[in-house]
């Protein structure tokens, strides 16, 4: 009974919070309303270092209901936003396989200071080649390996002509333990946006006309990236976890029965705000392609629908694709549509 009674509460405060923050959103959204002019499509049924241009500035948050800490914490987007990226040297190590037009290797770089690893498909031929970036879903360390979960979106890209690269997470196989003080999907979004600014290492790279991908919680971090990093011109989201940060804790804590590092959303709803991407979409971002199986048992329905609404409201291009009979993890016809919508998706983004 006591444990119901701790559960039941906090429930209310949970929904207390939402409650509170959808009214503030709705507020907000009004008013951004009126400044909106861009159209947006609609959801479908069913060897020398170059250096690479710093980013330009993204367009500023919606404004947040108190004032803004300063400075603000490191999680915060703002803070994310104000970084100085490090540009590295990216280096292709041993050879892994090679593929119908491409040759897959490992390779790693560094992102403050610490070593990171991943995977690189990487097209025949001199290039320039446009760069896709596929960061993948939760896997335990234990269980992963390299590729995984990545490969099936990457390397159908760079048998058609695109660089595509698979980071392994902070932690992961070599990779280094991430920057203190973030959340995870912060620190890996951060790795990449080292990873992108080292591009100009990459004589075959096209450091100009890059995208992320990411399925499931790689989806996080793409929706991260997408409102911290202007440099990335394409966004593809194939079941993501939710773009409220709020939501994702109380997922977590009905799986588990913990919170996140900063605690139970009901009781800090400024810091959830303040590191949701979903409070930070705004017009000039790259469009976003959402993708998921009309049965995912993973990831619920409604938050895909909410952030594809939420994108459309704040005047990015979107589209959300739904697979019919497609579950958590695509396969076979399912998975094929879906990667052949990812690259159509691309490429009209990038121009090609």
């Amino acid at each position: 009974m006591a444990g119901r009674r701790r559960a039941g509460s906090a429930a209310k405060g949970v929904a207390a919070f939402i409650a509170t923050r959808d009214v503030v959103r709705t507020a907000l959204t009004a008013v951004a309303a009126l400044l909106i002019t861009a159209c947006s499509s609609g959801a479908t049924a069913g060897p020398a270092l170059r250096a690479t241009a710093a980013p330009s500035p993204l367009p500023a948050a919606t404004p947040l209901p108190t004032p803004l800490p300063t400075p603000p914490p490191s999680f915060y987007i703002e803070a994310l936003r104000a970084r100085q990226p490090a540009a590295g040297k990216i280096e292709i190590g041993d050879m892994m396989w090679r593929g119908q037009g491409f040759t897959k290797s490992h390779v790693k770089w560094t992102s403050g200071g610490q070593p990171m690893t991943g995977a690189i498909s990487m097209p025949d031929g001199g290039g320039p080649f446009p760069v896709v970036v596929v960061n993948h879903g939760h896997i335990p360390p234990e269980r992963y390996w390299i590729g995984q979960d990545s490969g099936i979106f990457g390397d159908p890209m760079a048998a058609h002509g695109f660089i595509s690269i698979a980071p392994n997470y902070v932690g992961y196989n070599g990779s280094g333990a991430g920057e203190p003080g973030l959340q995870p999907n912060q620190q890996i979004a951060i790795t990449v946006m080292d990873l992108i600014s080292s591009l100009g290492s990459l004589p075959q790279a096209d450091s100009g006309r890059v995208a992320v991908v990411g399925h499931s919680q790689g989806g996080g971090v793409s929706q991260v990236l997408m409102v911290i990093d202007p440099r990335i011109k394409a966004v593809v989201l194939h079941a993501p976890v939710s773009s409220d940060e709020a939501e994702n804790a109380v997922r977590r804590h009905e799986r588990t029965g913990t919170w996140p590092s900063i605690g139970d959303p009901s009781q800090n709803p400024e810091a959830y705000m303040h590191m949701s991407p979903r409070a930070y979409f705004a017009q000039r971002q790259p469009p976003a392609l959402l993708v998921q199986g009309t049965l995912d048992h993973t990831i619920p329905a409604a938050h895909t629908q909410e952030t594809f609404d939420t994108l459309q409201r704040a005047g990015i291009e979107a589209r959300l694709l739904w697979i019919p009979g497609g579950d958590h993890d695509l396969v076979g016809a399912n998975l094929n549509t879906a990667v052949e919508a990812q690259e159509a998706w691309i490429r009209k983004a990038l121009g090609l």
